[in-house]
C-alpha cells in the first residue's frame, strides 16, 4: 500500500519495540511527529501516545477490526475490518486502476 500511494512507512512503539521495524520509523510521543496529507492507520489502536505523532495530518483513515478503538473514534474515515483482508484488496484496486485499459 505504502508503495503503491507513493507514501512512507511508520511504525508504533509496539511494532519498533519488538523489532519488527526500525526505530527510525516509530511515529508517536517517543518517535516521529509526523504531517502528511493523508495517514492510513492499518491495525492501529490509537494510544495518546501514537496520536500524538499524527493529530496533525490533514485526512486519517483508520483499518481496525474494532470500531470502538480510539483510532476508529478519532479518524476522518474508517474501515472495519481485518487490515490483512482490507490492504490486499485496496492494493489490488490501485493496481487495476494503474492498469492500461481496466478503469
Amino acid at each position: 500500500l505504502t508503495e503503491l500511494l507513493g507514501g512512507a512507512l511508520g511504525a508504533s512503539r509496539v511494532v519498533t519495540s519488538l523489532g519488527w521495524r526500525p526505530h527510525h520509523e516509530q511515529v508517536g510521543q517517543t518517535g516521529s511527529r509526523i504531517s502528511p496529507d493523508v495517514y492510513i492507520a492499518c491495525g492501529i489502536s490509537g494510544a495518546i501516545q501514537h496520536w500524538a505523532g499524527i493529530q496533525t495530518a490533514k485526512t486519517i483513515i483508520a483499518i481496525n477490526t474494532d470500531a470502538d478503538a480510539p483510532m476508529v473514534t478519532k479518524a476522518h474515515y474508517a474501515v472495519i475490518g481485518d487490515l490483512h483482508e482490507v490492504v490486499p484488496a485496496i492494493n489490488a484496486e490501485l493496481r487495476r486502476r494503474a492498469t492500461p485499459g481496466t478503469s
